[in-house]
């Protein structure tokens, strides 16, 4: 199961939505829908992985909250995409989470701890913690981080010749 790449804005449900079209990559990641589909692309690239019985094929997404799955097999397991990883239990947005990671691994910046609490207006303890466990996923979780680059990587040029192309 793949999810698309080209996930639609997000909607407010205003006169302020924008016209339909494509994302640039900086719009598309400011959106926890998109950053979620993107996290699960590359953590499940054949779809969600139950984190307590290994079962494949068998989650189905639970409408009560976003990005929450249960397991049919063991019936025992609620899951996210980011269960099991570092950024499990945390309370920043996940759109925060693939920012940093595109900043730092697929950018290439060497950002520090005031950069990150100032670009994300965190506490510095909080920019530590998201430099940590960013890097945490990549020595940790090399696949998915080799995978989420990748996705990254794609999006980026995709977005920037459309871009250039509706010029």
């Amino acid at each position: 199961m793949s999810y698309p790449l080209h996930a639609p804005a997000p909607h407010s449900g205003g006169a302020t939505d924008r016209a339909a079209g494509p994302m640039t990559l900086q719009e598309a990641l400011r959106s926890d829908d998109f950053c979620r589909k993107l996290l699960e692309n590359a953590r499940w690239p054949a779809g969600p992985v139950c984190t307590n019985c290994g079962a494949t094929g068998r989650a189905s997404k639970l409408t009560t909250r976003p990005g929450l799955w249960t397991c049919r097999a063991c019936r025992r397991c609620q899951f996210s995409v980011t269960s099991g990883t570092p950024l499990h239990r945390t309370r920043l947005p996940l759109s925060y989470w693939v920012r940093l990671f595109n900043m730092t691994q697929v950018g290439g910046l060497e950002l520090t701890i005031s950069q990150v609490s100032r670009r994300f207006d965190v506490a510095h303890l909080t920019a530590e913690n998201m430099l940590k466990r960013v890097e945490e996923l990549k020595v940790g979780m090399p696949e998915m981080s080799d995978r989420l680059d990748r996705l990254l990587r794609e999006f980026s040029r995709e977005s920037m010749s459309g871009h250039q192309a509706g010029n």
